[in-house]
């Protein structure tokens, strides 16, 4: 059988697995080196050995582009826009500048207005003074019709053919503001994500591995490390939570997932046996996207987070000033609450009574008000997280894909239950039920949970087919793909052929095989002209929901 190996570069560790018929051979947790994130994956393969095993795949959760947008430690991109008329762009909060181009086409993707020539050799001018310069090119309706994206690249180009061009038309979507930060964004992460997975790959091939590398994404799938679009690796941490807790569950159970990391924590929810996906793109800072994600949320609020003294009592500060007092660090946690406590067998006990102490004026350091500050400490964290959960619980149930589930299953939300990993997972059991009032459980390996859904993730796969057979003109929301549809005004079983033989070709480009696929129900709306039928709008979809491949096996 194969072995895979799973790893999460988190905020604080990163977690590895190596698993061989989905059980545990060896597993490990190192310290994160946020300046070094490609030396803290090759120590991780290094601690689990897999130069001495067959590996077949590693797949990797990675923090690189979260950190590189947070951090704002991107390049420079121009933005070029045309957004026609009848909407106003300052109404928008844009977090970078653009540029706004004439040019204009309709809803169904037909010009009303051509580009301005004039102003396309105004741009020829700059960039031929800079000609690597990196140009993302957006039209609002270029989703339905990539001419003028199309035609101003090929311009560029072909003038400048060093420029880094990306065109929005290529997150097909109909969101034009998020569309226009997501080409945005990915062009800007490329080249740190490419030169991080070239050097990955290196470093793999040269030790002697022949493992394929995947990546895990925001939604829960993964991709080949080449194949990947990389600002869809932003939260794949919060993917891998999910699909940890998925892989060590029983099948088709419903559950909140709280994955308790140094810096943060992470909150999903599964119904069903199913991660539920957010219905909206996800957001990352001051940007809005379109990158498919799981509803899910990270708090700023985890066993390391340090804890300050506030006028007679105790904050729970939303940052990490390192590791926990007990094991060696410079302020009191959550974690050395739990270890005082005796609820983890890591770290001195005596240093985190010397680092809980020190919230204590000294009349007060005894042993009885050591136990309540701890036992505080706790209660506060878990409030935390409760409030979250049922914040996030109200924004669940707006899902459409929780509304749906609730009719499908209309008894079963009070059977939800809590299931916490983590390293401070045994340290807040206790704490959350008290809280939450409802069950709540913890797996064999909650410190590696993360690693664990890495390496047991699927691809997932989704290709959404929009036609219009009265413009011969058909287009694939998730890739862009644009065409000509050479098939009958009125379709009806070709237009499901024609989605598979699509979906299977972009699979094929994708690098992955798709197992079990889904096709939604078809939607067929008729365009009358002068009281004819003169064609259809046709819509549907095909799709490999997250999931994970069987179960851990003890």
């Amino acid at each position: 059988m194969e072995i895979q190996v799973g790893i999460d570069v988190g905020g604080t560790f990163t977690d590895a697995v190596l698993l061989k018929e989905n059980v545990i051979l060896e597993k490990a947790k190192i310290a994160t080196r946020p300046d070094n994130l490609l030396g803290t994956v090759l120590q991780a393969l290094e601690v689990l050995k897999i130069y001495h095993q067959p590996v077949a795949q590693i797949t990797v959760s990675t923090t690189l582009i979260t950190n590189a947008i947070l951090q704002q430690r991107l390049p420079e991109v121009d933005l070029l826009l045309f957004p026609g008329s009848g909407m106003s762009l300052d109404s928008l909060t844009w977090p970078v500048s653009y540029q706004v181009l004439k040019g204009e086409l309709d809803y169904r993707g037909r010009e009303i207005s051509p580009p301005d020539e004039l102003e396309w050799r105004r741009l020829l001018n700059r960039y031929q003074e800079f000609p690597q310069a990196k140009v993302a090119i957006v039209g609002k309706f270029s989703h339905r019709n990539d001419l003028h994206e199309h035609n101003l690249a090929l311009f560029l180009h072909k003038h400048c053919p060093d420029l880094d061009l990306s065109l929005g038309h290529e997150w097909g979507q109909a969101n034009f503001y998020r569309r226009s930060l997501t080409a945005y964004l990915n062009l800007a992460t490329s080249e740190i994500y490419q030169k991080f997975a070239e050097q990955l790959q290196q470093a793999v091939v040269q030790k002697g591995s022949s493992a394929q590398i995947f990546v895990l994404k925001a939604d829960g799938g993964v991709l080949p490390l080449q194949k990947l679009r990389p600002v869809e690796s932003i939260y794949s941490g919060p993917a891998a939570s999910i699909l940890g807790a998925l892989a060590q569950s029983e099948p088709d159970q419903s559950f909140v997932v709280v994955d308790i990391g140094g810096t943060t924590t992470d909150i999903g929810l599964i119904l069903s046996g199913e991660p539920l996906m957010s219905s909206h793109g996800a957001e990352i800072g001051s940007f809005s996207t379109l990158v498919r994600t799981l509803a899910v949320r990270s708090i700023p609020a985890g066993g390391d987070s340090t804890i300050l003294s506030e006028g007679d009592g105790f904050k729970i500060a939303p940052y990490r000033r390192g590791p926990a007092y007990c094991l060696g660090g410079p302020a009191p946690t959550p974690t050395d609450a739990m270890r005082y406590l005796d609820l983890i067998p890591y770290g001195n006990r005596l240093k985190a009574e010397e680092g809980l102490a020190q919230l204590l004026p000294e009349s007060f350091r005894d042993a009885s008000h050591l136990q309540q500050l701890a036992e505080d400490i706790l209660t506060r964290l878990a409030d935390n997280i409760a409030e979250a959960v049922d914040s996030l619980n109200q924004e669940w149930r707006e899902e459409p894909a929780y509304k749906v589930w609730e009719v499908l299953h209309p008894h079963d939300y009070h059977n939800l239950y809590i299931w916490v990993s983590g390293g401070g997972a045994p340290g807040l059991v206790n704490a959350l039920g008290t809280r939450l009032h409802i069950p709540v459980r913890i797996g064999d390996y909650p410190e590696v949970s993360n690693a664990i859904g890495a390496a047991l993730a699927r691809p997932t796969f989704s290709c959404t087919l929009h036609l219009d057979t009265s413009m011969n003109r058909y287009r694939i929301e998730e890739t862009g793909q644009q065409g000509e549809w050479l098939g009958s005004r009125k379709p009806h079983k070709e237009v499901e052929e024609f989605l598979q033989e699509i979906a299977e070709q972009i699979a094929r480009d994708q690098g992955i095989e798709l197992s079990d696929p889904l096709i939604q129900p078809f939607d067929f709306f008729p365009i009358v002209k002068g009281y004819q039928t003169v064609g259809q709008i046709v819509r549907g979809s095909l799709l490999v929901p997250p999931g994970v491949r069987g179960r851990l096996k003890p």
